[in-house]
């Protein structure tokens, strides 16, 4: 019974991380502390703002395209989301994150977009990141988290965790854990049509 207990519990640490303690900030204290200015690396952004509504209505989230252009979760609306939670420094996450990439390519012609929003900080953390994406191949756009996004999230506290948004808007799928490519294309496919 201890041997299959810790068996479990071994299996389960295995399969996320839990997501490292950071300051937490409110989505209102985000929206006054945004950046004054696009703070874009690569295809690495960071939030420039959170806000929540209520239902299932997916927290809408902001952050700087290349161009220096405010991008949001709403405005992908007529598209379905794949979200993504994640760390450098999480062997589950680095484990699926191919299996991320292939799938927003694979279906991005089909109306898929994939947002990873990291949960790393430091003062480098921006340009860690994107060196971290193009060492892995990561094409998608990526999110540094300042931990409003979590919260707005339901406090995520185990990575990597995931969130489907489909077309209006509306979380209509999540899990935690490392997933595979099958996973992946099998949910998604779900809310493609």
């Amino acid at each position: 019974m201890i041997k299959s207990f810790f068996v479990l519990l071994m299996a389960a640490s295995l399969a996320s991380c839990a997501a490292k303690p950071g300051k937490k900030v409110s989505a209102a204290s985000t929206a006054a502390a945004a950046p004054s200015k696009a703070v874009y690396v690569n295809n690495v952004s960071a939030t420039a703002g959170v806000t929540s509504e209520a239902g299932k209505t997916a927290s809408n989230f902001s952050w700087y395209n290349s161009e220096g252009k405010k991008i949001s979760l709403s405005s992908l609306r007529g598209k379905t989301v794949l979200i993504n939670f994640w760390a450098t420094w999480c062997g589950p996450c680095k484990a699926e994150l191919p299996d991320v990439e292939a799938i927003s390519k694979q279906y991005s012609s089909k109306g898929l977009v994939v947002i990873g929003v990291s949960e790393d900080n430091g003062d480098s953390v921006l340009n860690d990141v994107s060196r971290f994406a193009a060492n892995h191949g990561l094409t998608y756009q990526i999110v540094v988290d300042n931990n409003d996004i979590a919260n707005a999230y339901g406090n995520i506290n185990a990575i990597p965790t995931s969130f489907i948004v489909n077309k209006d808007g509306k979380i209509v799928d999540q899990w935690v854990g490392l997933r595979n490519k099958s996973f992946f294309e099998s949910t998604v496919k779900k809310y493609l049509n």
